[in-house]
């Protein structure tokens, strides 16, 4: 087993393998009504980041076989609020070349790609596109492959509040989840923070952390992070391999994910800010040393 430094000058590898899922959150049209939001945008690359981030997921799916393949989970905000910017009742000049669309929807390149019986398919809106009635089982037919794409949607500011996204993790075995999308300082936030919180306490991505160890000491493998148990500690405070801290690996992305200007700061000392007071819950890292490492 390789070991890496978790906050080191250098990524460790990051596995294209199915413990492996990249989170994007609300990619959504909307968030180009940019005055509905705030003041600026920060980030110009954010587009582009995410684009290469699915493209390279979607490569490594293309070179595994299905039951290996890495997983991307595409989470969108429904919020319940009339006149908030998201709502399924907004519309707007949004699209890539101003063409009215709804702020609810997808962006053109970070819409989630499905699998449907005429082969793979775009889903840009949920509820205009209905999903094929399920085949009947054939008697003795193999199990279906997991999805390497999953669509969720959020009704909250906490992607894990009322959604399948904890359970997700755990079924499909996820140890090391990359975090991107939008907005930096919302949504992207809270779900660093949770997962983080929801890992340390052993509710997916390994049993936690069974005792106190200092966070210096922690270091991956490329997939978890892991921390070793004192020789004199007690057994309730070791694993059965001998570790104290056995954790998911959590990556924020941080040129990947946008915030907006308030309270007379601009949008990019927000992102900036936000970015950095997470790193105590995350690596965080670059867009181009994410695919360098995802190998």
């Amino acid at each position: 087993m390789s070991r890496h430094a978790v906050t080191g000058d250098i990524i460790a590898p990051v596995p294209p393998m199915s413990t492996t899922a990249l989170l994007l959150i609300d990619n959504q049209l909307g968030f180009r009504d940019v005055a509905a939001w705030g003041t600026g945008a920060s980030n110009p690359d954010f587009e582009k980041n995410v684009a290469a981030l699915i493209a390279a997921f979607r490569d490594a799916c293309a070179e595994k076989p299905e039951d290996q393949r890495p997983l991307i989970i595409h989470v969108q905000y429904r919020p319940v609020w009339t006149d908030h910017p998201l709502h399924v009742s907004k519309v707007g000049p949004f699209g890539a070349n101003g063409e009215q669309v709804r702020a609810i929807d997808f962006l053109e390149f970070a819409a989630p790609r499905v699998m449907r019986p005429e082969g793979p398919k775009f889903v840009y809106t949920l509820d205009e596109t209905p999903r094929p009635a399920p085949a009947e089982p054939k008697k003795d037919a193999a199990p279906l492959p997991p999805p390497d794409e999953i669509i969720m949607t959020s009704h909250g500011h906490s992607i894990f509040i009322n959604t399948p996204l904890e359970s997700i993790l755990k079924k499909r075995g996820i140890k090391t989840l990359l975090i991107a999308g939008m907005a930096t300082d919302l949504a992207v936030s809270t779900a660093v923070r949770t997962a983080q919180n929801l890992a340390l306490t052993g509710k997916w991505g390994g049993h936690g952390n069974m005792a106190d160890a200092a966070a210096s000491a922690r270091w991956t493998d490329g997939v978890s992070v892991f921390v070793e148990a004192q020789e004199d500690a007690p057994e309730d405070e070791r694993g059965e391999d001998g570790l104290a801290v056995e954790m998911a690996r959590i990556i924020l992305i941080g040129d990947a994910t946008r915030a907006f200007g308030k309270a007379g700061v601009d949008a990019q000392t927000v992102h900036s800010v936000h970015v950095e007071s997470l790193r105590d819950f995350a690596e965080v890292r670059s867009t181009a040393e994410v695919i360098g490492a995802f190998h």
